[in-house]
């Protein structure tokens, strides 16, 4: 038969939130065939339930499409759910996590030295000097993390992308990925079930930003990505009659194991 859909109500307007009702004009014939399968068929035609609603705070979009079966499969009713979450195929909710953490630097550039000229000691911007052994300070850094929510089309979640995924933790991006540069983004891993339907998939990553002209010790250090790690080779030296520790050399260096990856490319966004 024909289905009719028709609205019945405008349902629950909340805060961010709102409901839809709908039932299918007409009655099902009894003798019909998975008559709950026809009317779902119907039901979820793309874009026979609309996608967004207009709402006084925003446009919402469709979270979920819900069946009532009534009457002993005589009749049914529509229940469409909308929220502040886009949850069409290829949308994506980025969740920021911008809690600082610390790193322990054991150099940096002199600004000053106080007291007798005799005692004056220049390490040449070291800190925490102590013998053979460089302390350094804990200092507070950025350490962002972000979280996406992506939505998949049907069959993206199938075995072949799990393991490719998989194999990705701890490898930065080669190229821009959501806006930032290569090297300073850092794949965790991710949260997800396999499966041939539409479904939304949960990616973290770390974000450590690239920096340019770093001084240390009075070595300008060009450039560094943000996953790449320092490696400082110091002499021993005498200044003003005291031994002292100095910067020689700096290295910067890419760990095994953090080689560069096209995340546009493994993950089909970004």
């Amino acid at each position: 038969m024909t289905y009719i859909l028709e609205q019945t109500s405008q349902g629950d307007i909340g805060k961010e939130t709102a409901t839809v009702n709908w039932r299918i004009r007409g009655t099902v014939p009894a003798t019909a065939t998975d008559p709950f399968d026809q009317v779902a068929q119907f039901v979820m035609t793309p874009n026979r339930i609309p996608r967004t609603f207009s709402h006084p705070r925003g446009t919402l979009y469709l979270q979920d499409i819900q069946i009532h079966e009534n009457h002993a499969a005589r009749s049914y009713s529509i229940t469409a759910p909308y929220g502040i979450t886009k949850r069409d195929p290829g949308a994506y909710q980025l969740v920021v996590d911008q809690t600082g953490g610390t790193v322990n630097v054991t150099a940096g550039t002199r600004i000053a030295g106080y007291g007798p000229f005799a005692d004056e000691v220049d390490n040449g911007g070291l800190i925490g000097v102590d013998g053979d052994e460089i302390r350094g300070v804990d200092i507070p850094v950025a350490e962002s993390k972000i979280t996406v929510n992506f939505r998949h089309p049907e069959g993206k979640l199938n075995a072949a992308y799990v393991k490719a995924v998989g194999q990705l933790v701890g490898y930065p991006n080669s190229t821009t990925f959501l806006t930032y540069a290569p090297g300073e983004v850092l794949y965790l891993g991710s949260n997800f079930a396999e499966t041939d339907m539409e479904a939304t998939a949960q990616y973290s990553f770390a974000i450590s930003y690239n920096v340019q002209n770093l001084i240390l010790g009075g070595i300008t250090v060009a450039f560094k990505a943000g996953w790449d790690v320092l490696n400082i080779s110091y002499k021993d030296e005498v200044d003003n009659g005291h031994n002292v520790k100095r910067i020689k050399y700096i290295e910067v260096i890419r760990p095994a194991g953090r080689e560069w990856i096209n995340y546009m490319a493994a993950f089909g966004w970004g």
